[in-house]
């Protein structure tokens, strides 16, 4: 059985126990970090995850508090004398991003940089991000401002279990076709922006016409002194179970 640990939870401003949202997703062999904020290695300690176990680095969009933490996951894992190459996924646009900032800090200089295999995924419906022998990772482009990021779905290929995460979107009906039937769907709640974010009602109704079994509610903001009250909108539009996601909160699928 697949399981879901979320490292962060938090929009772009991070709070003292909320980090910016990133995840680690975990197989019978495979493990994918699903974009990078803050100090990787360090949460993943603090998890019980062992950074070494790392296969794939699976990027949703560019936008900064989802890459940040990229150039510090290479350094920490070559200094633990990584060899063994590190696969990232995302989008052409997302990936010169990140090949931008590595060369900024001169990454190809660095004794032993870890070896990189770039995988660019599809801005299509239903793209194929990676078939592993034990997770089948698939994405869907969806607005995000000026650009596309991409929602991502994890099907455990032992248990037929499927997760989705919506990635940062407005309110897009493609979603929740994308994120059918799904076990658990990991929605962001930043609160309504025409095109850009979704409110914690709008993560309701996708999970709602999705037949979702668990909606968990993450990139919200952090600073809100009742974040109960973004639960009980997203119940009254749903109907079914939702959690607000907290940092090292663990989930199976």
């Amino acid at each position: 059985m697949a399981t879901l640990t979320l490292l962060g939870t938090a929009a772009a401003i991070p709070t003292v126990g909320h980090d910016t949202t990133f995840m680690l997703v975990a197989g019978d062999e495979s493990t994918v970090l699903i974009d990078c904020g803050g100090s990787p290695a360090q949460k993943l300690e603090v998890a019980g995850l062992d950074i070494e176990e790392l296969d794939y680095l699976l990027f949703t969009h560019r936008h900064t508090d989802h890459v940040y933490g990229v150039p510090l996951l290479l350094l920490n894992l070559s200094l633990l004398g990584r060899t063994r190459p590190l696969h990232l996924a995302g989008s052409a646009e997302t990936l010169d991003v990140v090949r931008q900032l590595l060369s900024t800090l001169h990454w190809e200089d660095w004794p032993t940089p870890v070896p990189l295999v770039w995988h660019e995924v599809l801005m299509r419906y239903e793209a194929l991000i990676a078939d592993l022998p034990d997770l089948r990772l698939s994405a869907c482009p969806v607005p995000h401002f000026d650009l596309q990021a991409i929602a991502i779905k994890v099907l455990d290929k032992k248990s037929g279990g499927v997760m989705v995460y919506s990635g940062d979107t407005g309110l897009a009906s493609r979603l929740a076709r994308f994120a059918r039937g799904a076990d658990v769907l990991v929605h962001e709640a930043t609160g309504h922006v025409d095109g850009g974010h979704s409110s914690a009602a709008e993560a309701g109704q996708v999970a709602q016409q999705a037949g979702a079994g668990l909606l968990v509610l993450v990139h919200y903001d952090a600073r809100d002194q009742d974040l109960r009250t973004l639960v009980r909108e997203a119940e009254e539009v749903f109907g079914g179970r939702v959690e607000l996601g907290r940092d090292f909160a663990v989930y199976e699928w």
